[in-house]
């Protein structure tokens, strides 16, 4: 099967000619409508994947207000039918994104045509959307909070790390400036890139001071990351956003890494990991190789690791910690001594 179409025709004539077309082209008619109050109920009731719908149709409202409705209350695209053509009907059509648009009288060639790229488009667009969902639920499920922000410098998606650590909702920091989404203090903002009128360039600054809502402030870690098209061209960057509460209490880093045990003198890659998987020890051996400093490591999750703008930390330490050390995790998480 095609498809699932409905059509909205309130010439019955026609809409059975449509209906056995449609038919013989391999699609499932799963309703005729002639009002708009008719296309809705059948919505509701088939749940078809697009709607054939011509513009004049009977009732208070004309095919141009239905497929709005139709699209705002179910996300369901129309294809127009119409015999008129004139620029104030195909403005006003143009308005509610169709997925195309046939003038009576019409050869089955065109419907054929028309009906089938619809239909293609819709598939990619679910797939798309699927997709999109899929990355979002990843993102949400991350430790660190996670902002894209574009070009002018706006909010267009944060996960619920990021919520709860700006005190914010994604729809309330939808649209809004960085600056007013992540309030961070002055003395750190000017060593942000992207916080200004300068662009974003990779950059990662510790201990910052965020202003939730309501006033609290939190010490956060920032890695700022541009984000470029494939042309290269700047689009906007991506902004992760880690509380450093638990790193700035585990203490001095010296002391996390710096005797001279059996665990730094080891020939392998290892690390310790407490029990909230942070990274509380790496040998100095694989830090000296890596020409890695230890504040970058120590405090982190492998993912934040994973993540780092730095391929020398996020591919080449990464990589080499996975395959060749044992990780060693403790019971505990990392507090100061």
């Amino acid at each position: 099967m095609e498809g699932r179409i409905l059509i909205v025709e309130d010439e019955p004539i026609v809409a059975l000619d449509l209906k056995q077309e449609l038919e013989l082209l391999g699609y499932e008619v799963v309703g005729v409508a002639e009002s708009a109050e008719e296309a809705l109920a059948s919505v509701e009731m088939c749940r078809p994947d697009l709607a054939l719908l011509d513009i004049r149709i009977a009732g208070t409202m004309d095919g141009i207000q239905t497929a709005r409705l139709l699209r705002r209350w179910f996300d369901l695209g129309v294809v127009f039918l119409t015999a008129h053509s004139d620029e104030a009907t195909l403005a006003r059509a143009a308005l509610e994104l169709p997925y195309g648009y046939l003038t009576k009288p019409f050869q089955t060639a065109e419907l054929k045509a028309t009906l089938r790229m619809a239909v293609h488009k819709l598939r990619v667009e679910a797939k798309e959307a699927a997709a999109h969902e899929e990355v979002v639920t990843a993102l949400d499920w991350m430790k660190e909070g996670v902002l894209l922000v574009g070009i002018d410098g706006l909010v267009s998606f944060m996960n619920h790390e990021a919520e709860v650590l700006t005190g914010m909702t994604a729809g309330g920091a939808r649209g809004r400036w960085l600056s007013d989404v992540l309030r961070i203090d002055h003395e750190h903002e000017d060593r942000l890139p992207g916080f200004g009128s300068e662009p974003a360039f990779r950059a990662e600054v510790f201990g910052c001071s965020l202003r939730q809502e309501g006033g609290a402030k939190l010490p956060v870690d920032l890695n700022i990351a541009p984000v470029e098209n494939c042309d290269g061209a700047r689009t906007g960057m991506v902004v992760t956003v880690r509380n450093a509460t638990e790193r700035l209490r585990c203490g001095s880093v010296v002391e996390a890494v710096g005797d001279q045990s059996g665990f730094d003198r080891s020939l392998t890659a290892m690390m310790h990991v407490d029990s909230f998987g942070r990274i509380t020890r790496v040998d100095l051996a694989l830090l000296e190789q890596s020409d890695i400093a230890p504040d970058l490591i120590v405090g982190r999750s492998i993912t934040a690791l994973k993540l780092d703008p730095d391929p020398r930390i996020s591919v080449d330490l990464v990589n080499k910690l996975l395959r060749d050390g044992p990780v060693v995790k403790t019971d505990r998480p990392m507090l100061s001594s």
